[in-house]
């Protein structure tokens, strides 16, 4: 006689989270699109987890999302028109609040795309036992990086826009355009994640070597100086720089209620989305080498 022993666990309906079989190249990628999103719960799962984990040693929690702008835009404020006093805009009511306006609203979009290319970095050694003993969308990791640190932003930006509200008492119906703006941004940082979490794999000293390189790029982009003052040998550094457009837009939208540059805008569009290509899929091409390298 013989009996069989069932421990009646069911199998779960959603199925395990591994993907395995080597495949083409564009066999491959196309596979690796489909996973992501069929698994695109367990990236709401890692973005929310990130959040969380940003604010869970305070008191105050989520509620430093909105508090830290708003030190900043008055720290800026105090600092460089009060105390040096610097003025490229006038605000209506009260002319000494127009630079740290000017200031943080290019902060805002240069501090997401330093703090991504930072987590982006990392993100495969930072997560080496998953990576290593557990197979899954590996895709999942720069994504949830460069989406958590845009989540941040957003709140950045509503602060900056319900300060200009209030000083200026009225509400610029460009800002209406920031989604785009901000869906826009989400790409070519993206792409840059991608990029980079596959250099930072393969050489672990990249986040140190991208401070050096985020701190020029602070200086060349026109965050503390206006693009209108770049000398015209030099505009080059405004013209072929993403980052300026970026900074350039943000100010547009928010503090002058108008369109930014439309030729800007279609090649940052065209360079955000070939760099979105081509990290994704050296991405997906080398992702089997990860846990061996870690």
């Amino acid at each position: 006689m013989s009996s069989t022993y069932t421990s009646g666990v069911e199998e779960p309906t959603k199925g395990p989270i591994y993907t395995s079989g080597a495949k083409g190249p564009i066999e491959g990628i196309s596979s690796a699109l489909a996973e992501l999103y069929r698994r695109r719960w367990l990236a709401v799962y890692f973005a929310q987890r990130e959040l969380s984990r940003s604010y869970r040693s305070s008191y105050l929690g989520m509620l430093w999302a909105l508090l830290g702008p708003l030190l900043q835009i008055v720290l800026l404020t105090i600092v460089f028109s009060e105390i040096i006093g610097i003025r490229f805009r006038e605000v209506t009511g009260d002319s000494t609040l127009n630079f740290g306006l000017f200031l943080y609203c290019g902060l805002i979009p240069f501090l997401a795309f330093s703090e991504t290319l930072n987590k982006a970095s990392n993100s495969v050694r930072s997560n080496a036992a998953l990576v290593q003993k557990v197979v899954f969308p590996l895709e999942i990791l720069p994504l949830t990086r460069a989406i958590t640190v845009l989540i941040n932003m957003v709140f950045g930006l509503g602060v900056l826009i319900l300060v200009v509200v209030l000083l200026e008492g009225q509400l610029r119906w460009t800002i209406l355009l920031i989604p785009l703006l901000v869906a826009l941004q989400l790409v070519f940082t993206l792409g840059l994640s991608y990029l980079f979490a596959v250099i930072g794999t393969y050489l672990p000293d990249t986040r140190e070597t991208l401070r050096s390189f985020v701190r020029a790029l602070f200086f060349i982009t026109p965050i503390i100086w206006p693009a209108g003052r770049v000398p015209e040998n030099l505009s080059f550094l405004v013209d072929y720089n993403p980052l300026a457009f970026l900074v350039g837009a943000y100010r547009s939208l928010v503090l002058e209620g108008e369109f930014p540059d439309l030729s800007g805008a279609l090649y940052f569009s065209v360079f955000s989305i070939v760099l979105l290509v081509v990290g994704f899929v050296l991405f997906v091409r080398v992702k089997q080498k990860f846990a061996d390298l870690i």
